[in-house]
This record gives structure tokens, sequence and C-alpha cells, in this order.
């Protein structure tokens, strides 16, 4: 005796008219209302109905006010999660001349006392720190 396997049906992506959406996305605008509540209520992920009110948000998708044209949506031309682009201007100064590279001048210390030694090398540019840290350690 041989069985074939039984293969699940496929399942479609479905599809919604814009008139739903909109509708949906106008119902999701009042701040009294729960957006995962609304996508339960239509049998929706929640997630799918935040994505058509981000796309309303931001690009004006899914707009009540819009003309529905059923025939030539309306297609984004970037991806709902990018920010505009915004030109930056940027002012010319003048650099100074490079210094040649110098090593910079250090502060070594060693404290010891039962047992421990302790070394440091600290920068000497940052000797007001290293005195703070001092009066700490040793009070």
């Amino acid at each position: 005796m041989h069985q074939e396997p039984v293969s699940k049906p496929r399942r479609r992506r479905r599809t919604y008219t814009a008139q739903f959406k909109t509708d949906l996305v106008a119902q999701c605008m009042d701040p009294a209302v729960s957006l995962a509540a609304v996508a339960i209520e239509h049998d929706l992920n929640p997630n799918v109905l935040r994505r058509w009110v981000i796309e309303h948000e931001r690009l004006g998708l899914h707009d009540a006010d819009a003309p529905a044209n059923e025939d030539h949506p309306v297609v984004a031309s970037t991806p709902v999660n990018w920010l505009p682009f915004v030109p930056v201007q940027t002012v010319a100064t003048e650099r100074p001349p490079a210094r040649p590279s110098q090593p910079e001048a250090r502060i070594p210390l060693a404290l010891s006392g039962r047992g421990l030694t302790l070394t440091l090398d600290w920068p000497m540019a940052e000797h007001q720190a290293l005195a703070q840290w001092a009066r700490l350690v040793l009070a």
C-alpha cells in the first residue's frame, strides 16, 4: 500500500482595496482606538496595519481625501522606512599647517604598599585629572 504525500494548499497573499486601507487607517488615527484591536477585528496582522498607518503619515498614502483610482494606484518611489534626503552645505575652513608628529609627554607614577605595586603612565596634558584622582585615592 503506497500513500502519496499530502501537500497543504498554498496560502495566497491577500490583497485589500484602497478604500479598505483608507477606512482602517482613519480608524487608527483616533487616539482612543487601539491599532491592534482594529487589526484583530478585521483579521489582519497588526504589523500590516502599522505599515499602512506609517505609509499614510510619511507619504500621504491611504488618505481619505485623495482621489481613489483603482486602475492606477500610487506607488511610492522610496521604501517607507527611508528618511528624506536633506542636502547639507559645508563651509570651507583653512586648516592650520600640520605639525610634525611628536610623542605625547607622559607622567610615570608608581605607588607601592602592602605588597602591591600600582604603575601608571598618565598623559601630561591631563595632569589636573591625575591630581584629582590621586587626592581621591590617597584620602
